[in-house]
């Protein structure tokens, strides 16, 4: 890699999935590391990104941080790092993942799939998407209790990112028809890859949109099941598209929240006409299931 690479460190007290998901987003951040050597210690954060860091757009997210969500920070270190692929480094440090049903892999693992378990081979590039966050797992989770085995079902999956979720739905009923978008053109690329690494392609269709707004999302509704794994504002921000979108009777699972953002995000889907129907908690984060009523 040839790139310039920065690394912000800090170290900080409190709920470091939060602050670490607010940071990332703050710096453009690519990976990012967290550890703490005992229970009592400070969270040390380490951010890889090849944008160089704004710092004042970083010591704004810090303050919001510990002016709203009680968490103490130290002083920003910004450096210059050596010339390592770190996306790389870190994707090959990943284990294989247990979710559910489900055994998510890279290419970089050489061991077979266990016995009743669902592969899903995935690299997730630098596409969102690697499948060991806790919103993921809520989603997937939630994926299995509600999509029929069978039954074809309409899904949308609204910033796919990795393509990870369509890639789970797909897998579990072969006869869904799936629209994955994202908004972002190398995540487009990385899901259209994984899809064809997995041989769900013939049942997914990749494409470009900013929310709902492409053509292929819109052409392709209404939806049985909308799939949202993203961020609290913009699921907020879309929430009547996503009511819009779903036919009556049909379901959307939101995730990418945090415990604290998740009453929000239930009231602004219930005044577009959603119902919550159930909530899956997983550590800090949270994913919800909601329902479009039966006309």
């Amino acid at each position: 890699m040839t790139d310039t690479v920065w690394q912000i460190r800090l170290n900080l007290i409190g709920n470091h999935d939060l602050a670490g998901e607010m940071l990332m987003a703050a710096c453009d951040g690519e990976t990012i590391s967290v550890n703490r050597e005992h229970d009592d210690h400070p969270w040390d954060m380490i951010i890889i990104t090849r944008q160089k860091p704004d710092q004042s757009r970083i010591s704004d997210t810090i303050h919001d941080l510990e002016s709203h969500f009680a968490i103490t920070a130290s002083s920003l270190v910004i450096s210059l790092v050596p010339d390592i692929d770190w996306l790389q480094k870190n994707w090959m440090d990943l284990k294989p993942l247990e979710i559910g049903r489900f055994w998510v892999f890279g290419s970089h693992v050489s061991d077979p799939v266990p016995d009743g378990k669902i592969g899903i081979h995935l690299d997730a590039g630098l596409a969102f998407g690697s499948g060991n966050h806790a919103t993921t797992h809520g989603c997937i989770l939630f994926l299995e209790q509600i999509l029929p085995k069978e039954q074809k079902w309409n899904i949308a999956d609204i910033g796919a990112g990795s393509g990870i979720l369509a890639i789970a739905a797909a897998k579990i009923n072969a006869n869904c028809n799936i629209v994955a978008v994202d908004n972002d053109p190398v995540a487009v690329n990385v899901m259209q890859e994984n899809c064809q690494r997995n041989d769900v392609d013939q049942a997914i269709s990749c494409g470009l949109s900013d929310g709902y707004d492409a053509d292929l999302v819109k052409d392709n509704g209404p939806y049985d099941l909308i799939l949202a794994n993203i961020l609290p504002s913009p699921l907020i921000a879309m929430a009547k598209d996503a009511a819009a979108a779903l036919k009556p009777g049909g379901k959307v699972i939101l995730s990418g929240l945090n415990l604290a953002h998740a009453e929000e995000v239930i009231r602004t889907h219930q005044q577009v006409g959603l119902t919550h129907t159930d909530s899956m908690p997983l550590g800090d984060w949270m994913t919800l299931l909601m329902e479009k009523p039966n006309a």
